[in-house]
């Protein structure tokens, strides 16, 4: 399938056609015969290196088709899952086991985590993506430091030692991991090897990202979302919500680049566990679906440029674990989504694909795209799904850059 349209390529809006070979970009041209017209901006697919797709142990919450099939219908091309599911993700035979139960669901293509431990020298000959746990989180304990060559390792930054597990309310759970509990965390860590810091929810660990040559990612709920907002337990995540002034402050870094990518900690649990009391509901929010259209809209009324939104969404995450994805080039996979800049919709959690049956941006305006195409694959035309299960495991050639 050839294309053309609107798209961007290299740095601008061009006119012009996609030739599409084998699931690859093969030429940009001025035109080709016979390609088909897609209405609206062409942009490469969004590329996500933090989701809980919950599978396998927690199915009830989400699993990988469900998964995959929101992140197609957000925009969303390819996905690398966090390993602590159950079992946790620890050696080839977890790995493999994962493997053979989630392939055959997958809507996008994917990669697939490790958690960090001793094997990792052996693990990495599989796939060298690493997630290094430093304190409690849902079934995660925590583990050693450790460093890995040439391999992508993301870093959950939060030490136990100043963790509290009783929290009541949102505020009180900022007050329970405090922001200097990250910080502490991702200190630790320096001179010890190349990480990728999740999740950041200070400005300090920013700061101190920059200073150790570490990468780092903010998710969409410590943007657009804060601890003073009337959403109990669906706000509860960790690291936890902040005040209303630290989400602007990690915006401003992201727009001005010392944030290098979005990621969404995509991590849903059921209506039935987040209506617990505040100390026993679980912490994690979905939002695969949701968060690039928020910024879609986002860039359509002026709050951060084409170009930037390019880079956090698409470019830098793909180039963090060494894809040949997140760009309309040469050589790179045809993941294509597009736009009706002029559809802005409001979000509802009964229109999205969550098995989890909830979204705390409910209201927020947003862009969904009408098309997606993976590797040459339409996924979804005109807003309705039009193909499924084709996504492939991808191996990623681990932290190049």
């Amino acid at each position: 399938m050839n294309l053309e349209g609107k798209f961007y390529y290299k740095g601008e809006v061009i006119e012009g056609a996609i030739e599409i070979e084998d699931g690859k970009i093969k030429r940009i041209k001025k035109s080709l015969s016979g390609a088909k017209r897609i209405k609206g901006l062409i942009l490469p697919g969004a590329i996500d290196l933090h989701v809980h797709f919950r599978e396998p142990g927690y199915e009830e919450k989400e699993d990988f088709y469900t998964g995959t099939l929101s992140a197609a219908f957000g925009g969303v091309t390819f996905v690398m899952d966090m390993p602590n599911t159950a079992p946790p993700v620890k050696d080839i035979a977890s790995f493999q086991d994962k493997l053979r139960r989630v392939a055959p669901k997958a809507n996008v293509d994917f990669s697939l985590y490790f958690m960090l431990g001793e094997n990792a020298e052996i693990l990495k000959g599989i796939n060298p993506a690493f997630k290094l746990y430093m304190g409690e989180t849902t079934n995660a304990e925590g583990g050693e430091i450790r460093s890995v060559e040439n391999a992508f390792i993301s870093v959950h930054a939060e030490l136990n030692e100043c963790i509290r597990k009783d929290s009541k309310d949102l505020k009180d759970h900022d007050v329970a991991r405090p922001e200097s509990c990250e910080v502490r965390a991702v200190r630790k860590l320096l001179g010890r090897g190349k990480y990728h810091i999740a999740h950041v929810s200070s400005i300090d660990t920013v700061d101190i990202c920059k200073a150790g040559g570490f990468t780092c990612e903010v998710t969409p709920h410590h943007l657009f979302l804060h601890r003073d907002m009337p959403i109990g337990t669906y706000g509860k995540v960790n690291p936890p919500l902040r005040a209303k002034w630290m989400a602007e402050k990690l915006w401003e870094e992201l727009v001005n680049g010392r944030i290098d990518i979005v990621a969404s900690d995509h991590a849903p649990h059921t209506i039935e566990e987040k209506e617990q009391e505040f100390s026993a509901a679980p912490a994690g929010i979905p939002e695969v679906e949701t968060y690039v259209p928020i910024f879609m809209y986002l860039m359509k009324i002026g709050k951060i440029s084409l170009h930037r939104a390019m880079e956090i969404l698409m470019q830098r995450p793909a180039e963090l674990v060494g894809v040949k994805k997140g760009k309309i080039e040469e050589g790179y996979d045809a993941d294509l989504i597009a736009f009706n800049l002029s559809d802005i919709r409001k979000i509802r959690a009964k229109d999205l694909h969550y098995k989890c049956g909830w979204t705390p941006y409910e209201g927020f305006n947003a862009i969904f795209p009408h098309t997606v195409i993976v590797r040459g694959e339409t996924i979804v035309d005109n807003y309705e799904l039009a193909n499924e299960r084709t996504g492939k495991f991808v191996r990623v050639l681990g932290n190049k850059f």
